[in-house]
């Protein structure tokens, strides 16, 4: 099989210069990105969601009456949509809608006498998984009590950052100060002694 000629040093900067400003998202998960008013739009409601996660991680839903959970899954699946065709204008309406479900779930939950899930620790939502950062406390006793949750003991997390991911995250944050990780691949070649 004949060998393909590699791209020279000039050639590769004048395709490099060519593509300059673009993105290409083929063979990648990320599809395209979305329209920057369209992230303006749901920024509010991404903060609400983050907070209301921070108190009640994914427990609300069910503290409230079906009807309400319900319709905030409709609210969901609606601004994915409007999001996805960057009807930024509509996607502001219904974020804006899913704020309110937001508030009045939790003011439903606690008028029914439910409170949210008390741990020492820090509940973020990540993708469509929370995860539990547990400072102290029963490991066990809470992955049992919230079996939709992933939950490490911080000192589990700081075993994991303790790695590769240390000295390449020192060297963009030194760099980026704002930084923040927003993908992890696969592990190559690495191995997680439990």
């Amino acid at each position: 099989m004949a060998k393909k000629p590699s791209m020279s040093a000039t050639e590769a900067k004048k395709k490099a210069m060519a593509n300059r400003g673009t993105f290409d998202a083929s063979g990648k998960s990320l599809g395209r990105p979305y329209h920057h008013l369209t992230l303006a739009a749901v920024k509010p409601y991404v903060k609400a969601s983050a907070d209301s996660c921070a108190i009640w991680g994914d427990t609300l839903t069910a503290c409230v009456p079906p009807a309400f959970s319900l319709r905030y899954a409709e609210l969901k699946a609606q601004l994915t949509e409007t999001m996805a065709a960057d009807e930024y204008q509509k996607a502001a309406e219904i974020a804006a809608s899913l704020v309110k479900a937001l508030a009045v779930m939790d003011t439903t939950a606690r008028a029914a006498g439910h409170m949210p899930p008390a741990i020492d620790g820090l509940l973020v939502e990540w993708g469509d998984k929370v995860y539990c950062i547990l400072a102290s406390g029963d490991i066990g006793a809470v992955r049992r009590d919230h079996g939709s949750w992933t939950v490490y003991h911080a000192s589990d997390v700081a075993a994991l950052l303790s790695g590769r991911a240390n000295s390449i995250m020192a060297a963009v944050v030194n760099a980026f100060p704002s930084a923040k990780i927003t993908h992890v691949g696969p592990m190559v070649e690495d191995a997680i002694d439990l």
